[in-house]
């Protein structure tokens, strides 16, 4: 086998070389969605910092990707302060209610029922998500978290449309989307408007995450 260097390898080393040393001219945002991404754009444009962008983005994302983000679940984050240098590792994941027990998922004849685990209330935990956008908003941002949420309100307000992913998603939970109220709006006609999780998002942006709690 040669050992000769290829090329194009040789250019993507000294390219990576390169980029080390490189200060970025600017900022940058992805995510999974381009309407989040263009909100976390939005923010650092109107003079957030990339806390407050954090924000927008992941409250976006859980208009438009309900499959996989949500105000109702959690997260993690992954933090760096670039004026003090302090690295930090929000974890907002979700918790088990307290009134959960070790039966909660067993039917009448003692057996699992796996359903109880994955669909209705009692396959839910209690959010982690709106408290780590307060913690976010108060330790790190520099916007109010009203504006943050701004585009995700907006989003929510006017109403989204089905992508691939989502609609693939949506049509293979439709019957259980079916089954309860709050859910059967992603079956209705698009654009799919979702007024309360709009309202939702702002008493949070009104009143800060311990009104969503308490």
């Amino acid at each position: 086998m040669s050992t000769r260097f290829r090329p194009v390898a040789w250019l993507t080393l000294l390219l990576a070389a390169g980029a080390v040393q490189a200060k970025p001219p600017g900022h940058a945002v992805a995510s999974a969605d381009p309407a989040a991404t263009a909100a976390g754009l939005e923010i650092l444009r109107a003079g957030g910092n990339a806390f407050d962008a954090a924000i927008a983005v992941s409250a976006t994302l859980g208009v438009v990707e309900p499959q996989g983000s949500g105000l109702g679940g959690g997260g993690f984050f992954l933090l760096h302060a670039a004026d003090s240098g302090r690295t930090v590792f929000l974890d907002a994941r979700e918790r088990a209610p307290l009134a959960a027990h070790r039966d909660m998922y067993l039917n009448a004849d003692g057996a699992v029922d796996p359903k109880r685990s994955l669909d209705g209330p009692l396959a839910a935990g209690i959010p982690g998500l709106p408290a780590a956008w307060g913690r976010l908003h108060r330790r790190y941002g520099r916007l109010p978290l009203a504006r943050s949420l701004r585009p995700a309100i907006a989003a929510a307000r006017e109403g989204i449309s089905l992508n691939r992913v989502l609609r693939r998603a949506r049509d293979h939970r439709a019957p259980v989307l079916e089954r309860f109220p709050a859910s059967r709006v992603y079956l209705a006609a698009e654009p799919i408007r979702l007024p309360d999780l709009a309202d939702t998002l702002e008493i949070l942006a009104e009143r800060g995450a311990t009104a969503f709690y308490s």
